[in-house]
């Protein structure tokens, strides 16, 4: 890559807001922020008591970055979703929805790709994308559990899923600091 990304844009985030928008183009009466007090119902755990007052589902996730590969700008990683939800119905088509988009591999990469690009600003007369520098080779889902009581029949249920990345990013970090 000749150009650098900042080193505050993660992959993870990239995932995420696609799977938002995935999720509210294939089931937008389910998926709207306006039920969730504008906040997207897609958190890291941390952020998880945030929705604990909202009845819809929402997703919480964690993400681990793996080591570099012999390239130093390509990179890989896991990222966990558990999907909450009191109906089992639309738990199930939350799950499908995201095991399709995110189980096609190279193609899933490619959407991600497309869908980062189509953010562009101008500054100094030039298109500028804050995304550039950053692009994803494949996604991968590794595993799909779900539709599992949390505490007692009737309440609320969970799913579980596993996705694998790879992605190419030069970030824009001094690393010789001998001077």
């Amino acid at each position: 890559m000749t150009e650098t990304v900042t080193s505050v844009l993660s992959p993870v985030y990239l995932i995420r807001s696609y799977v938002w928008e995935v999720l509210k183009k294939n089931d937008p009466n389910t998926w709207d922020e306006s039920k969730y007090g504008g906040i997207v119902p897609i958190v890291p755990l941390s952020e998880e008591p945030e929705l604990d007052s909202y009845t819809g589902p929402h997703i919480v996730y964690g993400y681990a970055l793996g080591r570099t590969n012999e390239l130093h700008v390509r990179k890989s990683a896991t990222m966990t979703f558990v999907v909450y939800d009191q109906n089992f119905r639309r738990l199930t088509r939350t799950i499908n929805i995201l095991h399709t988009a995110l189980g096609r591999d190279d193609e899933t990469a490619a959407d991600i790709n497309r869908y980062t690009t189509k953010y562009q600003s101008i500054q100094d007369d030039k298109t500028v994308n804050p995304y550039h520098g950053l692009a994803f080779g494949y996604v991968s889902l590794g595993y799909a559990e779900g539709g599992t009581p949390e505490e007692s029949e009737g309440g609320r249920q969970s799913a579980l899923m596993s996705i694998s990345f790879e992605y190419y990013v030069d970030y824009d970090v001094v690393t010789d600091v001998s001077s």
